[in-house]
């Protein structure tokens, strides 16, 4: 009787050292649930792949395979919708190539003008004809150049206005620009903008440049700030529609030696 006594109060003690283990309700979530709705775990997408032998896993393949991919989806589009994916697809790509070229460009333009050597440069007013590079050969060769960046350039980049004596608002903010920068050397214009913009500070004494005996030369068809050219073979060149010609020397101009050896060459055609 004993025995089966502490028997007994031995298994009670077990059971209670049991609950004591046993989670309360309420703190893994569990115990809260309502018998018969359990959460179900949400079913997983399907591998198109395995369902549809057609679709591919791109990002299993190898670069060979998605070439071959590519081609395939492309030969099925029009131009039109190959160049909407193109352009949806690799515009990262092109932007990057496109950036490159740019600087490519960039630098050999920059490289290129820093070995430039302009000898002359010459603005002509009221000029239309489609290129100026014979004008340009002929100059390089009278000023006798040799080296393989020299330059001359002949502009046609100043209209006149209605009248004739002066420039538009752009081509003045342009043609005063270009003259405070000294990119300028020599105009070529009419009499009536000469007249127009003649100032004694912005045109350089002829003489000066030219020398006493060149000077002479012309005789009455130079004075101190132009010379008048009438029927000349550069007008004819130039297929210009004014004549007489005038030409007038900016002052600041660094080629001086140059633009005395081309108007040297115009008196030899009067």
């Amino acid at each position: 009787m004993k025995k089966n006594w502490k028997k007994q109060k031995k298994t009670e003690k077990d059971l209670k050292s049991e609950e004591s283990r046993e989670p309360k309700e309420g703190e893994d979530g569990k115990n809260d649930a309502v018998p018969g709705e359990m959460d179900e775990a949400a079913p997983a997408e399907p591998d198109e792949s395995v369902l549809n032998p057609k679709t591919v896993n791109e990002a299993d393949l190898t670069r060979k395979e998605r070439r071959l991919l590519e081609k395939e989806k492309l030969k099925d589009m029009t131009v039109k919708e190959r160049l909407a994916y193109i352009w949806m697809y690799y515009k990262p790509e092109m932007a990057g190539v496109l950036v490159v070229i740019l600087l490519i460009y960039l630098g050999v333009t920059i490289y290129q003008g820093t070995r430039i050597n302009t000898l002359l440069t010459i603005a002509v007013t009221d000029c239309y004809v489609d290129s100026t590079q014979e004008l340009e050969e002929e100059i390089l060769e009278i000023l006798g150049s040799t080296g393989k960046y020299d330059e001359v350039t002949v502009t046609q980049n100043f209209v006149t206005n209605e009248t004739g004596d002066g420039f538009d608002y752009y081509v003045q903010m342009a043609f005063v620009t270009q003259v405070a920068a000294g990119t300028l050397d020599v105009m070529v214009m009419s009499e009536s903008l000469y007249e127009g913009i003649f100032d004694d500070e912005r045109f350089a004494d002829l003489r000066e440049i030219l020398g006493d005996e060149l000077y002479e030369s012309f005789g009455d068809s130079i004075d101190t700030w132009h010379l008048t050219l009438t029927d000349s073979a550069l007008a004819e060149e130039l297929s210009l529609t004014y004549d007489p010609i005038c030409i007038s020397v900016i002052a600041n101009t660094e080629n001086a030696d140059n633009v005395a050896a081309w108007i040297a060459s115009l008196a030899d055609q009067e």
